[in-house]
């Protein structure tokens, strides 16, 4: 393992040849927004990032459960951040991770958005758009038909988007509105799914 602490997205693509697992273990120093850590934790295990673990002011004496809401420390953590993770945490337990890699020529580009993806060699694509849209992708797909599921990174709501057919190279695929980021998942159809 290789463990970093207060890590970029950057942290993956430079150590990701080593082939062990990369963590981020350790944020805060943010302040108490949970967007920001929310961000920092999609951005990093779509970059391909294992671990992501933070620091959770919510916790403190007296308040052993979690429920600390007050600005009492240089981070952030709170039941809803928490509520945040696990949807991030059931979006990846959807994937079939262990074939899963980042991939950079997926997203050719996103306008006004910082992307991440992952794919497998099977058909299947997970991408997070850091920012504010709607916004166009314009997508690099082999030849087939694919599902695409969008899903808002605070609510956990999955919107399906009408299926792609597609003959191979480049497409456009347009988001929904969006603050403070989204993510897509598309799957080739008639290949195995997890």
């Amino acid at each position: 393992m290789v463990n970093f602490h207060y890590a970029y997205p950057e942290a993956v693509t430079l150590n990701y040849g080593l082939g062990k697992v990369l963590s981020y273990d350790e944020t805060g120093f943010l302040g108490q927004s949970d967007d920001a850590y929310t961000r920092q934790a999609w951005n990093f295990m779509l970059a391909g990032g294992s671990v992501f673990d933070s620091l959770d002011y919510s916790f403190s004496v007296g308040h052993e459960d979690g429920s600390d809401v007050e600005p009492n420390g240089p981070g952030g953590g709170s039941p809803e951040l928490r509520r945040r993770l696990k949807i991030l945490g059931d979006f990846l337990r959807e994937l079939p991770l262990v074939e899963m890699h980042p991939d950079y020529e997926l997203v050719k580009h996103a306008g006004g958005v910082v992307v991440h993806a992952l794919s497998s060699g099977g058909g299947e694509y997970a991408i997070y758009l850091d920012g504010n849209g709607p916004t166009e992708l314009r997508l690099n797909l082999p030849a087939g038909e694919y599902s695409l599921s969008w899903m808002d990174v605070v609510s956990g709501e999955k919107k399906d988007a009408a299926a792609l057919q597609h003959c191979g190279g480049e497409c456009v695929v347009k988001s929904p509105s969006f603050r403070n980021g989204i993510a897509i998942r598309i799957a080739r159809r008639g290949e195995s799914r997890k």
